[in-house]
């Protein structure tokens, strides 16, 4: 009995921490709150309705990972760690990706597009991001200066609970839209973000001439593009905080995206050289 006894002891004190989780994943209470004081602290979509499905299937395998995700009060937490390397082992796709300022076919394609809506709805609910990172080409699903991009090596998106109660993260993805809903205590600020575009860099445009004829049906002189080029932008983000009438506006990134030349072939064919497949 003697033997027992402390090992009852131990169980009964760590009991109201597991209650505790376990309560605080099904978003109510927490800590000290009741259920009534749980609340949406924030949310945040991004649509992805024009994706591949390869593309589709990644960022619904990403959105389960993250779904019902746990952050304890001053804990850090990691897009990486939660969801795992994006592999073919792990179920991911490969769909388009950016490396290096190019657009190129990569496993887990669409995985920042997650990452990028948790990051937008983590700032509208005044949590800290302690890691963010730029794409190197300005994406189309969110403004510049709000993306998150992540990879399984480098680069995370990690975002610390600053609050006073544990923070419950929602993932979801219908096909068309990915929303990520944050919640916890209530807020006593409302948050807005703003982009601002700097400048605009024109896409460089580079003439190759057909010198192997591989455009047969492109005359002499004609000219086919086949790249359509990009504007780079530099911009800035700014979160604006709105407090008992008051506003404070706070700058927290400024950002380059880099141009994306435009190329453009110059035939070299003679009339009899043209096929008959036009």
């Amino acid at each position: 009995m003697k033997k027992i006894l402390p090992i009852i002891v131990f169980v009964l004190l760590l009991s109201p921490f597991f209650t505790i989780r376990n309560a605080a994943k099904a978003e109510m209470p927490f800590y000290g709150l009741n259920g009534a004081e749980t609340v949406l602290r924030a949310k945040f979509s991004t649509d992805y309705s024009k994706s591949s499905q390869e593309r589709k299937h990644n960022i619904a395998l990403a959105c389960k990972a993250l779904n019902n995700a746990f952050i304890d009060v001053r804990e850090e937490f990691s897009f990486n760690r939660r969801v795992k390397n994006r592999t073919a082992a792990n179920g991911y796709k490969s769909a388009k990706i950016i490396v290096n300022g190019e657009f190129t076919e990569g496993v887990g394609g669409g995985v920042c597009q997650v990452s990028t809506t948790l990051y937008n709805a983590a700032l509208l609910a005044d949590l800290t991001v302690n890691e963010k990172h730029a794409h190197s080409l300005a994406v189309s699903y969110v403004e510049p200066s709000f993306d998150a991009m992540v990879n399984s090596g480098s680069a995370d998106l990690k975002i610390v609970n600053s609050t006073d109660n544990p923070i419950i993260i929602c993932a979801s993805a219908d096909g068309n839209t990915i929303t990520v809903k944050i919640f916890g205590s209530k807020m006593n600020c409302k948050i807005k973000r703003r982009s601002v575009v700097k400048e605009i860099i024109a896409a460089p445009v580079e003439y190759v001439k057909d010198e192997k004829l591989e455009y047969p049906n492109l005359l002499y002189g004609e000219e086919k593009t086949i790249t359509f080029g990009k504007v780079g932008i530099i911009s800035e983000g700014y979160v604006v905080k709105e407090k008992n009438g008051n506003s404070v506006t706070k700058k927290i990134r400024q950002d380059r995206y880099s141009p994306i030349k435009k190329i453009v072939i110059i035939g070299n064919a003679d009339k009899d050289s043209r096929t008959n497949d036009l």
